[in-house]
């Protein structure tokens, strides 16, 4: 999103979602970008790549068609595009939406990104920008909304991890503190971004889940009682799986992080 005159003049001295992933990285040259910034004494940023020049500036050239065209695929009304929002108990904390969904009440981060990337790579790389709109917008969860090379886009809901934003809200607040009193903030650790399950998992060759999957099977036609099965097959399903299958059986982990077993087809 390029940025307009009035949108800067909104946006300076908050902390935004665009801002607030170095303060979770551990990137010690960014905070005192940051830092210098935000008492006005700006640096320059380091130069992007070209591929990252060009990424963003189709990112930048394409986000309202992709926010038509999220509304025409998941028929539901996009608004409040472009809208500043402030969070209403930290007056510092803002965040600048692309796009807001009028039927989940949650906002859309719409990103054109490299074709090669790995979805997990992706999601965890913009997690901090999408945890920090959903703490200022009060939201349970975030649209991400990606356009591969210029694919039509694929959206992915990414859930709300309330420990995460907690400390986000933590550093942001003693870093907003040195701001106030024009002292440099310390080195701040990385921590690892909220894990969003993508991985699909064969455990075909897993012989606890083999002898499970029987039982599973056997019970399956005529017993009612067979929780015990059922509670140590999800106990084998691995925390980054949406889905885990082999041996007759399936489990699947919807968007809440609950598990659900069926029977695979023949």
């Amino acid at each position: 999103m390029t940025l307009t005159l009035e949108q800067q003049a909104a946006r300076k001295g908050k902390l935004t979602a665009s801002r607030v992933a170095v303060l979770m990285n551990g990137d010690a040259a960014g905070i005192m970008r940051l830092y210098k910034e935000m008492i006005g004494e700006s640096e320059p940023e380091p130069a992007d790549s070209i591929d990252d020049w060009w990424y963003k500036e189709m990112g930048s050239v394409t986000e309202q068609a992709q926010l038509d065209y999220y509304e025409r695929k998941q028929d539901h009304s996009v608004g409040k595009r472009g809208h500043i929002i402030t969070h209403d108990k930290f007056e510092w904390a803002a965040c600048t939406l692309d796009g807001w969904d009028d039927v989940f009440q949650c906002p859309i981060e719409c990103k054109m990104v490299m074709r090669w990337d790995p979805m997990e790579i992706i999601v965890e790389k913009f997690q901090p920008q999408l945890q920090w709109q959903m703490f200022v917008t009060n939201a349970d969860s975030c649209a991400l909304s990606m356009s591969r090379g210029g694919a039509p886009p694929v959206v992915d809901y990414i859930d709300r991890a309330d420990d995460y934003i907690e400390e986000m809200i933590n550093r942001a607040s003693y870093f907003m503190a040195c701001v106030g009193m024009r002292e440099p903030p310390v080195d701040m650790p990385a921590m690892a971004a909220p894990v969003d399950p993508t991985a699909i998992v064969n455990m075909q060759g897993n012989n606890r889940w083999a002898d499970a999957a029987q039982s599973y099977i056997d019970l399956y036609q005529g017993a009612h009682d067979f929780d015990a099965v059922k509670e140590l097959i999800k106990s084998l399903v691995p925390e980054n799986a949406k889905q885990a299958f082999g041996h007759g059986i399936k489990v699947v982990r919807d968007r809440r992080g609950s598990l659900r077993i069926r029977k695979e087809e023949s």
